[in-house]
């Protein structure tokens, strides 16, 4: 009896997973460490210290994401518009 749950719950389980959640684990574990490196570099409050409060600010908000790889592709891009 107990295979027989544990086999529906494992196809259950795969249904569930979308291919573009499992690829964005994917990309988030790989690519995420370096894209977080060249922006945590390109909005430094150091390099514009005349936006200091902006670049804090998103300094900030680069760290809080810096294993998510689909918000950092956010990020890169409102920071390529504000600086």
């Amino acid at each position: 009896m107990n295979i027989f749950i544990r086999i529906i719950n494992r196809i259950r389980f795969r249904r569930t997973i979308k291919g573009d959640e499992s690829a964005n684990v994917v990309d988030s574990m790989v690519k995420a460490r370096k894209l977080y490196k060249e922006l945590s570099l390109a909005v430094h409050p150091d390099r514009h210290p005349d936006r200091r409060e902006t670049a804090e600010n998103l300094m900030r908000r680069v760290t809080a994401n810096r294993h998510n790889y689909s918000e950092l592709l956010k990020l890169k891009t409102e920071i390529e518009e504000s600086l």
